[in-house]
């Protein structure tokens, strides 16, 4: 079976079920495992080569959701086999994952990957339990902030992991907010998408469309804010930037990222 993954996290989870050797192409925000930067390059995340992709006839090709509509339908009248997946929770990425298994029939290996990252995520449920549930906010974007939404898999990951977060009516993917909101909602630990203080500044996040980039962010610049000065997280120094990969590809690597939240969050 020759596949193409038109997003870096379907691409991840190719690699953990040992489908490295079937992926026939990839975009070039697919950085991750090292292999994935030596596959052809079907355009980029947000605009796939399609005229590329149909020349190269896989047997399957992994879309996104919205960002691809017009590029999936497209492909399907071209005759290609186009497998939609879009995780709104954690529980929705374990069923892509279990379907993907199925449709690149995955075999023995496949279902043991998929074995152990279950296995990986219970024991993450059982230790987040075992504490108290810090009042936790996590900020994304620059001029225009935003924080996850109770519709989007960051959302249910952080809840997992042991995290109160504000509370929101609409069910939607990503909430605009102020700092303002952020200071009202007093949170015992502010997360942000950022650089750690040893990493130099970074030109762009693989993937990210913003165009004022969230990772060039450092735990510093938030503590430094004004309206925040009263702030549980802030006067504890509880403040901490995490890898977007960690928490905004919903794949493997969301499993790693829910492990350091659970010691974060529980950390003395």
């Amino acid at each position: 079976m020759r596949i193409i993954s038109l997003v870096p996290s379907h691409t991840e989870i190719l690699f953990a079920l040992g489908l490295g050797q079937q992926i026939a192409g990839v975009t070039v925000h697919c950085d991750y495992p090292a292999q994935a930067l030596s596959k052809p390059r079907m355009g980029t995340f947000a605009d796939p080569d399609v005229a590329g992709i149909i020349s190269t006839q896989p047997d399957l090709v992994l879309a996104g959701g919205t960002i691809h509509k017009s590029c999936t339908e497209e492909l399907r009248r071209a005759g290609l086999r186009v497998f939609v997946f879009e995780p709104q929770t954690v529980g929705e990425l374990f069923i892509g994952i279990e379907k993907l298994v199925q449709h690149t029939q995955a075999g023995k290996a496949g279902i043991q990957a998929l074995d152990n990252l279950k296995s990986e995520l219970q024991q993450i449920k059982e230790k987040a339990l075992k504490h108290p549930r810090p009042k936790v906010v996590f900020v994304m974007g620059n001029r225009k902030l935003m924080t996850p939404g109770p519709a989007s898999c960051q959302y249910d990951a952080l809840q997992l992991a042991g995290a109160s977060l504000m509370p929101f009516v609409e069910e939607i993917s990503y909430v605009p907010i102020a700092w303002s909101d952020v200071s009202s909602y007093d949170p015992d630990i502010i997360l942000s998408c950022g650089r750690s203080p040893e990493e130099p500044p970074r030109k762009r996040c693989p993937g990210c469309n913003l165009a004022f980039r969230p990772c060039d962010r450092d735990a510093a610049s938030i503590m430094e804010n004004p309206l925040l000065a009263q702030v549980p997280a802030v006067k504890a120094r509880r403040v901490h930037t995490i890898p977007c990969h960690f928490l905004c590809r919903t794949g493997p690597r969301l499993l790693k990222g829910m492990k350091k939240l659970v010691a974060l969050f529980n950390a003395d």
